[in-house]
């Protein structure tokens, strides 16, 4: 069995390979798991590569023995299989182009898979949600987008937002070098099996395990622009230019999540980081002050708008 949200295992793979080689293209597969979402799309995935090899190949042997042109093939296939998806605003962000560390080092290191992400990118589009495909998750987005939510979570929820972009990143690993040998070992009718592929290149199981965390986990605003902070509230007439400390935060957590698409994700973040960046300035006198009334009323929001306000009351250096 596979269990949700993680990468089938090698083995897996092997299995639909058996199912599905010797089946006609047009045999239908319906997928179904308890909600529909990463085992159903990652088997709906598998299996349209393992179609799309078989029907490509067909063509190929047709076109070879002249029964149909070069040109009709290559129409043919770019038609059915390589046809331009609908753009979206956060296409170009790198993220969301699966342009992780780990990835980038397995497209650098086994050149292959570049030609293998590429032809699973294209189907996990096609598998996903709207307006690209008819599916419910899109495999790859995903990492990014539940990296987002870890970003404004609160410590505790952090820890399974977590897990689940490790899984999420290992799973989308394992699809691109599944692509990557079913685009060598497929057109031959898979005399290799995916998992004596994957013993040949060992050093990839190595490489997913100890790269799949390499990620921003927590975001900080640059030291240099925190020390312009704390020259700015360390200043005798602080108070009168809170309304530029306050803006200058802001700017500073915007650019930290420019990467960012705008929505409640980001507006959180931003205040989660503004918040966190202004405690991290108050001189320990001020700080003293504020994190003792926030001890004393538990009901105290920890909002940055709350603490800006409490630094302004709680700054004077008076008892209050």
């Amino acid at each position: 069995p596979i269990t949700e949200e993680r990468s089938a295992g090698e083995a897996c793979f092997d299995m639909m390979i058996e199912a599905l080689k010797n089946e006609p293209a047009s045999t239908p597969c319906i997928f179904s798991d308890q909600m529909g979402r990463g085992r159903t799309t990652s088997g709906m995935v598998t299996a349209c590569l393992i179609k799309e090899i078989q029907i490509t190949s067909e063509l190929r042997k047709m076109e070879d023995i002249d029964l149909v042109s070069k040109s009709t093939v290559d129409d043919l296939i770019h038609q059915k299989f390589e046809g331009v998806l609908p753009k979206c605003q956060d296409d170009d962000d790198p993220f969301i182009k699966g342009e992780f560390d780990v990835i980038k080092e397995l497209l650098e290191k086994v050149p292959a898979t570049v030609e293998g992400k590429r032809k699973i990118d294209h189907i996990i589009d096609m598998c996903g949600p709207v307006p690209k495909g008819t599916g419910l998750q899109n495999l790859r987005e995903c990492i990014i987008e539940t990296k987002w939510k870890y970003d404004v979570a609160t410590e505790d929820k952090q820890v399974a937002w977590k897990a689940l972009i490790l899984n999420f990143m290992e799973r989308y690993f394992y699809l691109i070098c599944f692509a990557t040998y079913a685009l060598e070992h497929g057109p031959g009718g898979y005399q290799k099996a995916f998992t004596s592929w994957m013993d040949d290149h060992k050093e990839l199981r190595t490489m997913i395990e100890e790269g799949k965390d390499k990620l921003e986990w927590y975001r900080t605003v640059d030291a240099a622009k925190l020390e312009h902070l704390k020259d700015l509230i360390n200043a005798p007439n602080y108070k009168e230019n809170l309304g530029v400390l306050i803006r200058t935060i802001y700017d500073f957590a915007f650019v930290t999540y420019a990467d960012l698409p705008r929505g409640a994700i980001k507006n959180n973040s931003m205040r989660r980081l503004a918040a966190t960046t202004l405690m991290e300035i108050l001189p320990p006198d001020i700080a003293e002050r504020v994190n003792k009334k926030l001890d004393e009323d538990p009901s105290n929001s920890h909002d940055f708008l709350s603490l800006v306000g409490l630094v302004s009351y709680y700054g004077s250096g008076e008892d209050h």
